[in-house]
């Protein structure tokens, strides 16, 4: 694991891949049709609060490894990273906000 956090490029990647699957995993998700068990209305509740905990905390956490990049890939790297923060994490956001706790919401 040591050898993982010290190397930016490695965790700048990962933070970008596993932003796109979880965003991809919370619209799967919301497109489930609601079913009538309590138990499984639950436990879809805690996944989407723990997904949109990760969209807003891990592009983050790599938007700033990618400032410890060497070479040409940094502001690549920096770029997607940005990219995924501003469109990926607010999306994600505001999707949970309307859909959950607006009383407005459909």
């Amino acid at each position: 694991m040591k050898k993982f956090f010290r190397n930016p490029s490695k965790v700048a990647l990962f933070s970008l891949v596993s932003t796109i699957i979880a965003f991809i995993f919370l619209i799967i998700l919301l497109n489930v049709p609601d079913i009538d068990s309590t138990i499984v209305f639950n436990v879809k509740r805690i996944l989407i609060i723990f997904i949109l905990f990760f969209l807003l905390l891990i592009p983050a956490f790599g938007f700033i490894y990618s400032f410890f990049i060497k070479g040409k890939k940094k502001i690549l790297y920096i770029l997607m990273n940005l990219v995924c923060i501003s469109t990926i994490s607010v999306f994600a956001f505001m999707m949970i906000m309307i859909g959950y706790v607006v009383s407005f919401g459909p």
